[in-house]
């Protein structure tokens, strides 16, 4: 038997309710997702642990992500051991959707601000940190009714994909996004760094901003 190991109350640091589609068929299940970071134990380079089956997905969420990380909060991640466990997954689960919930948690454990357990997101994250769209968006939100969460994060591309019934739509929030810096707005909890980190990520992935970043980075 599988035993939940969701909150869907509360909050947490560097632990975010991902969601998945199950590849093989059709249903939707709650990925919580722990990022834990420490100064690396090697002088060289700090080391990337994923553990579960979707480590090697974890891997590309946080190479995609660690530009935008260091522009952000000035941390170099490769000097850091990087931790990430996936707490409940199964076989064929696919998991692309879960680079935001990576991104959000690996964040909020470099930045020691609480995620708020009552929501749960899916979406794909470019290196740009623009949410991408994903497949199986409504058995996604099903997941995390079923789950007693309250809000759902999903891609603003998926907006139009979410097909529920009014029962089900009273039942939670759906927060459609378009970037990095909408998702962490709606799942970090007040804190006094919240301000800091999304007035600089506005800079760095706002339309403008993003192409002064890029022209910089690549002159």
């Amino acid at each position: 038997k599988a035993y939940d190991v969701y909150y869907n109350k509360g909050s947490a640091i560097g632990r975010v309710n991902g969601l998945a589609v199950l590849a093989e068929g059709s249903a939707g299940l709650v990925l919580p997702i722990e990022a834990e970071i420490a100064p690396a134990a090697s002088k060289e380079e700090g080391k990337l642990i994923a553990t579960g089956k979707l480590g090697e997905i974890a891997k590309e969420a946080v190479q995609n992500v660690s530009a935008l990380i260091k522009k952000l909060s000035g941390k170099d991640i490769s000097k850091l051991d990087l931790h990430i466990q996936f707490l409940q997954t199964y076989h064929g689960v696919e998991g692309d959707s879960a680079s935001i919930s990576v991104a959000t948690a690996v964040i909020s454990a470099l930045e020691r601000i609480p995620v708020k357990q009552s929501l749960a997101m899916t979406g794909s994250l470019s290196v740009r940190g623009e949410v991408l769209p994903v497949g199986g968006v409504t058995e996604k939100v099903r997941a995390a009714i079923k789950a007693g969460f309250k809000e759902v994060i999903i891609p603003y591309a998926n907006k139009q994909d979410v097909v529920l019934n009014k029962e089900e739509l009273k039942k939670i929030k759906i927060i459609p996004v378009r970037t990095l810096h909408d998702v962490l707005k709606h799942a970090f909890e007040k804190h006094k760094r919240k301000k800091k980190l999304l007035a600089t990520l506005e800079k760095i992935i706002a339309p403008n901003g993003l192409k002064l970043y890029l022209a910089k980075t690549l002159t």
